[in-house]
Order: C-alpha cells, then sequence, then structure tokens
C-alpha cells in the first residue's frame, strides 16, 4: 500500500539559467514567455514540474528542451528557492540550474507552455512572473563573485582559451581590470598556460549536487 501523509508537502519545481557571452560581454540569459496563468505573458526562467522519476538535473534539462528546444547544455546546480508566498498555485520549492557558454548550437523556440524564447541582457530584464527578478539578481552577484576571486569561462572556450581573452571576459563581468586573473587562476591550480594558450583544469564536484565552480 502506497505511504499517504496527512500533513500538506511542498510541490518541486526545476529552473534553467542559461548565461550566454558570445562578444565576451556582460552576459544575456534566455527567458520564455508565459503562455498560461499564473503570470500569462510574463517572462520567466524556463522550467517546471520535477516528475516522480527523474533526478532534478534531469528534469531541469528536459524543461529546457520541451520550453527552448535547446539540449546538451552543461547545466549545474546553484542554489534552492523556497520562500513562501513566492507562487501563486501553491508552496512551492525551486531547484535552480545554471551554465555560461559562449552561444547555444542554434536559436531558442518557444515551446510547450511557453510562447516564445529569447534573450535578455542582464542589466535590462523584461517583466518577470513569480520571483525570478530577484533570482536572477542572485545568479548576477554569483557569477560576478566568481569572476573576481577565482576563474569563469570553463564552457565559454570548452577548455583552452588565449589568456587575451580569458582576461577580457573577467574584466567585462566583473566589472573591474583583471589582468592578474591568469597568474591568480594558475596558482590555485584552475589553469595552466603557455605561449599565451590556457587550459582550464576543471574542479571535481563532490556529487550531484555541489559544484565547486558552476560558472
Amino acid at each position: 500500500m502506497p505511504f499517504t501523509y496527512e500533513y500538506p508537502r511542498p510541490s518541486v519545481t526545476l529552473d534553467a539559467v542559461i548565461l550566454r557571452v558570445p562578444k565576451l560581454e556582460y552576459p544575456e540569459v534566455l527567458l520564455i514567455r508565459r503562455g498560461h496563468a499564473p503570470f500569462a505573458g510574463n517572462w520567466a526562467l524556463p522550467g517546471g514540474f520535477m516528475e516522480m522519476d527523474e533526478t532534478p538535473l534531469t528534469g531541469a534539462a528536459r524543461e529546457l528542451a520541451e520550453e527552448t528546444g535547446l539540449i546538451d547544455l552543461p547545466l549545474k546546480p546553484l542554489f534552492t528557492c523556497a520562500q513562501p508566498l513566492r507562487d501563486p498555485r501553491g508552496r512551492t520549492v525551486t531547484i535552480v540550474f545554471g551554465c555560461l557558454v559562449r552561444d547555444t548550437e542554434k536559436a531558442p523556440q518557444g515551446g510547450d507552455d511557453a510562447a516564445e524564447a529569447g534573450w535578455f541582457s542582464l542589466r535590462k530584464l523584461p517583466e518577470m512572473a513569480f520571483d525570478h527578478r530577484r533570482v536572477i539578481s542572485q545568479i548576477e552577484a554569483s557569477l560576478v563573485w566568481q569572476a573576481r576571486h577565482l576563474i569563469i569561462g570553463q564552457d565559454v572556450f570548452h577548455e583552452l582559451a588565449s589568456a587575451k581573452d580569458i582576461v577580457r571576459l573577467h574584466s567585462s563581468i566583473s566589472k573591474k581590470e583583471s589582468s592578474d586573473v591568469i597568474q591568480r587562476a594558475e596558482k590555485a591550480g584552475l589553469l595552466v598556460c603557455k605561449d599565451g594558450i590556457c587550459e582550464y583544469l576543471r574542479p571535481v564536484p563532490a556529487g550531484p549536487d555541489w559544484h565547486p565552480a558552476v560558472w
């Protein structure tokens, strides 16, 4: 007999945050325009409810594919949102995944319950659904912090890049000159550079729920 629980339980949703930097400048974020209530017509992060037989990462990738047509992106766990009253449909806990890429192989297209999909500057967001403006603000802060104190761009450059491009990316996102990023990253064991070409050394995640350098 299936177990039944007498107390109310929250639902679990999964969001995918795709940031791109095609010109190694400040990022754009992928959003979908909601086709149904609640917040029909407003923009949101691609996402939806987790199914009973899937992992959170698998579910986030599935929702991303259904709503934008994009697949095989290097999603990593970011954080969880669980403030009360954030979703008018009921108590909802959202697990947020994300990645930073140079660009996607094809243009996103709205699908499933997404009326359309498009890229927006982090500095100029449209009218947002749920608490997604606050979520994106936290994501932006995470990205800037990592650019200033560690290193970013392993999925932008596919692990190999010129030192010049790495400095350019970090300067754009950290909002300050980052000429010391190569030396800092080499000292931390995150880069190996020779003759102006650098290889990213990916830190090993501790499991499916945590990654030490998501961007």
